[in-house]
């Protein structure tokens, strides 16, 4: 299933199918409602092949995802439309043999009803790569993955919390376990929920990402990577044929390519026109044997996209990661049996989320420097926000950093922005992936997240362990350019000198004028912002601001988009919540 909404209060029928057949603003996927005195659950049609609700005479199970099962075959993955992945992981639970932290694989939710005694199971998976959101007051308490389905199934759409709305604009996350909503909160990652009545009687934590470093040897860390992330794509790749992957001028595709090459597939990439990132990436299908698809886009396409993104991935998720969106119909993807990414390579195993010096951030060929001294939990400053908000943002983060820091002493600025995944401004696209096509990201295996977690951030620096692990995919491309002028193959030093060569090219390049327009992947947002089409939104999305207009001390909208008190993403950010506030 993609979603779930369970109440402990029966809710008339037809009305959860509203709710979350909303969050698709084209064609709305079939949705299948179960009644009864423990309460009222709603599931919408999973994309993945055999995980659709498996009911007994005393339990109705749910799973939601596509989770790869590391107990048994996944010869169901071919089987079509049935429920046999949910039935074999029900068979396991039934058992008392599973252990969601081997089992289990990537992105999942398990919920289990038990119809005689109305004790509710929820399992969030080890990263809450999917998130459940808690609703509960005196008479009721409820359940769902995507917030704003949630909010409107229990009558929150007004009571939103205007912190947290904050949080987002700023920080393009809301800082867990908060929501924008007062009354809605996430529950933990790898945590099993057991609820009674309408309370959370017990969480049980089964995976910690403590600090415990459990590899003495570089190259035994990066075999295990590898050997975790063949044993991953094979494992699918051996039930499927018809098989697509993204691909870009980047390294963590052409491991994708590498994993794949034996399977015949079609390798995707969306641009608003051919450029560099686009030549190197054809030129990487090439050398995999993938065929090479570029959907090319309009230049304002990450602006056109925004109603239906946002209503996509919920409030308090940054809209613009839903790369795929729109072809996934043009092009079939949601007709694919797999469709492979590349999504937290960097965040896990290249320490992205690690805190560098300045010059590292801001230079590709500076090599990477850890800065000492953590900022996460300091004071926010914004010359348009108000003092108040502010020092409570900065409260609400140094709370979550400080938990993060009673496991993790020395790396909590990293994990800060991992644990939960929420936390990490990327995982919008998993949210808007899985609920368009049958994502699967290999680097979200769970032992390359066990791995991320017990090694030293010094080996992840650098891209040193990450390309000890992935050496021999790279070979096919050892004299391929990445698009950010890198020869990945090669270690970092050499990389260094590299890069400063190609940073210099394309410094030259534009200013002199033999390199123009838009060479990345992503969308040239400093034209968007400039474009008619942007002032048209920000007047049409303005209506909601009345709702915000609290937290701010100007009071033009039109004003606080002109300011340079916020950033580019940021200014991005508030023209989303314009547009969820004026569309309530």
């Amino acid at each position: 299933m993609s979603d779930f909404l369970f109440s402990r209060q029966i809710i008339p029928k037809g009305k959860m199918t509203e709710h979350i057949q909303r969050i698709y603003t084209g064609d709305k996927p079939p949705v299948l409602e179960f009644h009864g005195e423990w309460g009222s659950v709603a599931v919408s049609q999973n994309l993945y092949r055999a995980f659709q609700p498996y009911e007994t005479d005393k339990y109705l199970c749910i799973v939601i995802g596509g989770p790869v099962l590391y107990f048994c075959d996944n010869h169901f993955l071919k089987d079509g439309k049935n429920n046999n992945g949910t039935r074999h992981i029900y068979n396991r639970w039934q058992q008392g043999d599973i252990n969601w932290k081997e089992d289990v694989s990537g992105p999942f939710v398990f919920l289990i009803i038990n119809k005689e005694t109305s004790e509710i199971q929820c399992i969030t998976d080890m990263m809450s790569f999917i998130p459940v959101f808690i609703y509960r007051n005196s008479q009721n308490i409820m359940l769902g993955t995507h917030v704003d389905a949630l909010a409107r199934a229990a009558g929150q759409t007004d009571d939103m919390d205007s912190i947290s709305i904050a949080d987002f604009i700023l920080h393009s996350v809301v800082t867990f376990p908060y929501t924008i909503y007062k009354s809605i909160h996430q529950s933990s990652p790898a945590t099993h929920n057991i609820i009674q009545g309408n309370v959370v009687e017990k969480t049980i934590p089964y995976w910690i990402p403590e600090e415990e470093q459990r590899y003495s040897s570089m190259n035994v860390a990066a075999n295990n990577i590898r050997n975790a992330l063949t044993k991953y794509v094979n494992t699918i790749t051996s039930e499927v044929s018809d098989i697509a992957q993204f691909i870009s001028g980047g390294e963590d595709s052409r491991v994708l390519s590498a994993l794949l090459k034996d399977n015949p597939r079609d390798a995707y990439v969306f641009l608003d026109q051919m450029n560099t990132e686009g030549r190197m990436a054809k030129k990487a299908a090439k050398k995999y044997g993938a065929t090479f698809k570029m959907a090319q886009r309009d230049r304002l396409h990450y602006l056109h996209m925004l109603p239906d993104t946002a209503e996509l991935v919920g409030g308090g998720s940054e809209y613009r990661h839903a790369h795929a969106f729109g072809f996934q119909e043009s092009y079939g993807l949601h007709k694919y049996d797999a469709v492979f990414g590349g999504l937290f390579a960097d965040a896990l195993l290249k320490g992205a989320r690690i805190q560098k010096t300045p010059l590292s951030i801001r230079y590709s060929f500076v090599p990477d420097i850890r800065e000492k001294t953590s900022t996460k939990g300091n004071r926010n400053t914004n010359r348009q926000i108000k003092a108040e908000i502010l020092s409570e943002i900065s409260s609400r983060r140094k709370s979550h950093f400080n938990y993060v820091k009673s496991f993790r002493e020395n790396s909590a600025e990293e994990w800060f922005e991992l644990w939960p995944s929420s936390m990490n401004m990327n995982i919008p696209n998993i949210h808007a992936n899985r609920r368009l096509m049958r994502s699967y990201e290999p680097f979200m295996d769970k032992e390359v997240v066990k791995i991320s977690a017990t090694v030293p951030q010094e080996w992840k620096l650098n891209r040193r362990l990450f390309q000890q692990a992935v050496k021999p995919f790279l070979k096919p491309t050892k004299w391929l350019f990445h698009s950010d002028g890198r020869l990945p193959y090669f270690p970092w030093y050499i990389n260094s000198f590299v890069a400063f060569v190609t940073w210099v090219y394309f410094r030259l390049g534009y200013r002199i004028g033999f390199v123009k327009g838009n060479q990345g992947p992503w969308a040239d947002w400093e034209a968007v912002v400039k474009s008619s089409d942007w002032e048209h939104a920000v007047g049409e999305y303005s209506s909601g601001f009345s709702k915000i207009s609290p937290l701010f001390l100007e009071q033009d909208v039109e004003q606080l988009f002109q300011s340079n008190a916020f950033n580019l993403r940021q200014k991005v950010n508030l023209l989303q919540v314009l547009y969820q506030l004026a569309n309530r």
